[in-house]
């Protein structure tokens, strides 16, 4: 089981693991939140925090999008045409499951190591087909 480390949380806002405020301690599994943002930072684009009129966080819009099978709308669209969308799907649900909220539902480092081989995997044959096929 996964015990919070209780202390004074700091992070950055977007990406801190919401649980936080509940448990009143951080563990492993915020980092895992943590990362799951920042692997959608990369797939969108775009910052984890927009400030603006309406603080837009990136993880629940993620989270959202997701779970409504509309993530392909905020994948960065130059994304699309370097990669494979089979390991797009794949990095977009290995980033989703980090977002659980809660904390013990989140895969731990290595099962999200073993799923990120398999992503680079799906994208390295799309590479060779496509060397191939010039």
């Amino acid at each position: 089981m996964d015990h919070p480390v209780l202390c004074e949380p700091i992070g950055i806002h977007g990406y801190t693991d919401p649980t936080i405020e509940n448990t009143g301690g951080v563990s492993h599994k915020s980092d895992i939140y943590s990362f799951g943002v920042v692997l959608f930072e990369i797939l969108c684009g775009r910052a984890a925090y927009i400030e603006n009129a309406t603080d837009e966080l990136l993880a629940p819009m993620a989270k959202y999008q997701y779970e409504n099978n509309s993530v392909k709308d905020i994948i960065h669209p130059g994304l699309w045409n370097e990669m494979s969308p089979q390991a797009l799907v794949k990095y977009s649900n290995i980033a989703y499951s980090c977002l659980e909220e809660e904390p013990s539902h989140r895969p731990d480092i290595n099962d999200i190591a073993k799923q990120l081989e398999v992503a680079v995997e799906l994208q390295l044959r799309r590479e060779n087909v496509v060397r191939l096929s010039i």
